[in-house]
């Protein structure tokens, strides 16, 4: 991770020299796209939202008997075997079905919407959210499809490649994507439609909490976790989408998570904590399951814990005890995947911009807190 990391800032700084604003361009037929190594951080077990800036041209698509299927982003690219997949249906018939494909259990699910010739010809925003049990597809921040699954789970990891711009390899070209891909990011949670809304014009940075963010300014790399694609096939770069405002928020992970389990607790942002923000809210990932937790606690303070600050019932806290400005009850604590959501609206008050804050969950947990108590990294911003 060191080395990704390392890779990730030397690339940064070489993308400076590029143009900004490009997009991945693509054509059905012609095998071409980006592969992403295996990473666990590829299949999030708590939810996932896929999302990213497309054009799709529907009308060239070939009708010479075979079936295609332009895919925006897989993983898993061996046959039958994705663990998600956002693609178009296009089929033997040039269906125009965009397609949302999530692998719950030992089967395949699909959410599909359905949309009109020449719809996406233009630069339009998609997203697509699974929350363990919810299914559904955002065009430009609104919810087009929704779909309820009977029964509860996370998303089942078998491993391999991601692959954005293509989907399996069986018959090279069939499922390259038809059009341009921009400003791809995969969220370890479901996000709601307020926050894919907030941030759907806005180019990003690095934020905490596992976030995967191509920008695709002419180059593979995750700018917030450090993972390296490359290119196969024909590829090329061409103008992405216009008006996108550069964010580039400072936010950090500070401390770290004090569960004694292997499912480390993450706090994180899912927006920019940005003045007037109405669906600016703190999260948790990976959290104790509300089977085994009867309340959760989110602290808020303006200074971090002392050096040298010894554990408070067995665990690490982020914050200075004297100074918490904010403390609120979470009941129930989290959903049945483990995440926590706390809404925190940051008025438009001129006053706000340059103040830092940091946040810090903590659960009540009989399986992972080595004293009843377990609790997350903390979160450390500043309003801007």
């Amino acid at each position: 991770m060191r080395t990704a990391l390392l890779a990730s800032l030397a690339f940064v700084a070489t993308a400076a020299a590029l143009p900004a604003q490009l997009a991945l361009q693509l054509t059905t037929g012609v095998d071409g796209g980006i592969s992403v190594p295996a990473s666990p951080l590829l299949v999030p077990p708590t939810g996932i939202t896929v999302e990213a800036w497309i054009t799709y041209n529907d009308s060239t698509i070939p009708l010479d008997g075979f079936f295609y299927w332009p895919t925006i982003v897989r993983q898993n690219l061996q046959n039958g075997q994705e663990v998600y997949n956002l693609r178009v249906g296009a089929a033997n018939t040039s269906a125009r079905r965009l397609e949302w494909i999530i692998r719950a259990g030992s089967s395949l699910q699909s959410l599909s919407y359905t949309f009109a010739a020449g719809e996406f010809a233009q630069f339009t925003h998609v997203a697509a959210t699974f929350d363990g049990q919810n299914m559904r597809i955002f065009k430009n921040g609104v919810q087009v499809a929704v779909r309820t699954l009977t029964t509860l789970t996370e998303l089942v990891n078998t491993g391999d490649v991601l692959r954005i711009g293509n989907g399996d390899a069986v018959a090279p070209g069939r499922e390259t994507w038809n059009g341009k891909i921009d400003e791809l990011r995969i969220w370890p949670v479901a996000r709601t439609a307020g926050e894919i809304l907030s941030t759907k014009d806005q180019t990003l940075g690095t934020l905490p909490g596992k976030l995967l963010n191509f920008t695709l300014d002419g180059f593979e790399i995750d700018l917030a976790s450090g993972l390296i694609g490359s290119t196969f096939g024909t590829t090329s770069y061409a103008a992405g989408a216009p008006g996108l405002v550069g964010q580039y928020p400072i936010v950090n992970a500070i401390g770290q998570s004090s569960s004694t389990c292997s499912r480390s607790i993450d706090a994180l942002l899912t927006t920019v904590p940005s003045i007037g923000n109405a669906d600016f809210a703190i999260w948790a990932a990976r959290g104790p399951r509300p089977t085994v937790s009867n309340l959760g606690i989110l602290f808020g303070s303006t200074a971090a814990a002392p050096p040298g600050l010894p554990p408070v019932l067995g665990i690490q806290l982020v914050f200075d005890l004297n100074i918490v400005v904010y403390q609120v009850a979470v009941l129930p604590p989290t959903t049945l995947l483990g995440n926590a959501r706390w809404p925190l609206p940051i008025p438009n008050d001129s006053a706000f911009p340059g103040v830092s804050l940091l946040f810090q969950w903590a659960f009540f947990d009989s399986v992972c807190g080595s004293q009843g108590i377990t609790a997350s990294d903390g979160v450390q911003f500043t309003l801007q």
